[in-house]
């Protein structure tokens, strides 16, 4: 498995690591995990691998709509780095939803709150539904 340059959009699903390597997975996240114990050691699906690598999964779907989960809103490093990889692929996405381990819910972002990157990560580290 080989990662992608950093921060690279990649359509589909994806693994998003510490440093911004992205990874493809050609199918299902839990397909992939089986096949990659590798990398991802005792990990058997996706809430595993967020919570014990603390690397961000996310899917891109149709109409530039992207779903990430992190393992906290208050991990800052994961929040950190959703934001870096959707701020640095706005034309790429119009909508994003964030979902996160620690509490039921999510935080839908667009594109267009990235004019203030400050409020960005407020809201996501913020209270859930806002």
């Amino acid at each position: 498995m080989t990662a992608v340059i950093p921060f690279v959009w990649t359509a589909g699903a994806i693994w998003i690591l510490p440093e911004g390597e992205i990874l493809e997975i050609p199918g299902f996240h839990d397909d992939w995990i089986q096949k990659h114990q590798d990398m991802v050691p005792g990990c058997a699906n996706v809430c595993d691998v967020v919570l014990r690598m603390r690397w961000v999964s996310a899917v891109t779907y149709a109409k530039k709509y992207v779903e990430l989960l992190i393992s906290s809103r208050n991990d800052e490093a994961a929040i950190d780095l959703l934001i870096r990889y959707l701020g640095l692929n706005l034309e790429r996405w119009d909508s994003a939803l964030v979902m996160t381990m620690d509490e039921e819910g999510y935080i839908k972002i667009i594109s267009a709150d990235f004019g203030d990157l400050g409020a960005v990560k407020s809201r996501i580290s913020g209270s859930l539904g806002k």
